[in-house]
């Protein structure tokens, strides 16, 4: 499992989180929910390995992130950040093939699975026209889908996820969420941050919702996603119901 055990996170001025613990398992689907500025990208970096966190721990089947040797973390967690750095200017294929490095065993280079993993994953995320072109040349939603498809092809035990349906149209954001939940349901595990709360329900089987006070709600989407939680959350008056179906 991915742990967190009474994890503290803070920025000067503010504290996000204090004391929280939680337990993510192989199979599950997780929502972190919140305002803006809450510390729900801090938590995630933290629990990618990406952060230290002010106190507490965060371990993966029982050993901190922080002793994992960096190939061997790169094969138990993957992170789709919110913001990628940096440009790239090879082809959309070429970049979706970086998601192999972790796994690579020859001294030569990329092997045949791993070819194929990656057009596998083209073909997930609807890429397929779209692989042999720039990544530099793609819409934001299209350049979205590539990072997704990158992320796929590391095939990870636990897929940590910030915002992955920005910019995203209503189909797409479907068809990711229900690739994430599909995922999780082969045993692996999907920890995103979302904003949509429509999503919730069909998808997502546990929620995390991270208040602007550093206190914290953790537990089953069905007993936790409720009207008077919400607007607890968000500070807002909310007419929320749960979309059951997992259909558009």
């Amino acid at each position: 499992m991915l742990a967190a055990r009474q994890l503290s996170l803070q920025y000067p001025g503010k504290r996000l989180c204090r004391s929280l613990s939680f337990e993510v398992n192989p199979g599950e689907c997780w929502a972190i929910l919140g305002q803006n500025g809450c510390g729900k990208t801090t938590l995630l970096h933290t629990l990618g390995g990406l952060r230290a966190p002010d106190s507490g721990t965060v371990t993966i089947q029982g050993s901190a992130i922080s002793a994992l040797p960096r190939r061997e973390r790169a094969c138990k967690l993957g992170v789709m950040l919110q913001e990628e750095p940096g440009e790239f200017w090879g082809t959309v294929r070429d970049y979706i093939l970086l998601g192999r490095y972790p796994h690579v065993k020859s001294l030569f280079g990329w092997d045949d699975p791993d070819y194929t993993m990656v057009e596998k994953v083209i073909a997930q995320l609807e890429l397929s026209q779209l692989a042999d072109r720039s990544l530099s040349t793609l819409s934001g939603g299209e350049r979205q889908r590539a990072r997704m498809a990158l992320l796929l092809a590391q095939s990870p035990e636990y897929y940590l996820l910030d915002e992955p349906l920005q910019h995203l149209d209503l189909r797409h954001q479907y068809l990711t969420m229900a690739l994430l939940h599909d995922i999780a349901q082969q045993g692996q595990a999907v920890i995103m941050v979302l904003h949509d709360i429509h999503w919730l329900i069909p998808f997502c089987d546990h929620v995390l919702m991270l208040f602007n006070d550093g206190h914290a709600l953790v537990g089953k989407t069905t007993e936790l996603v409720t009207q008077a939680n919400l607007e607890a959350l968000y500070q807002c008056r909310i007419a929320y119901s749960s979309m059951n179906e997992r259909t558009i």
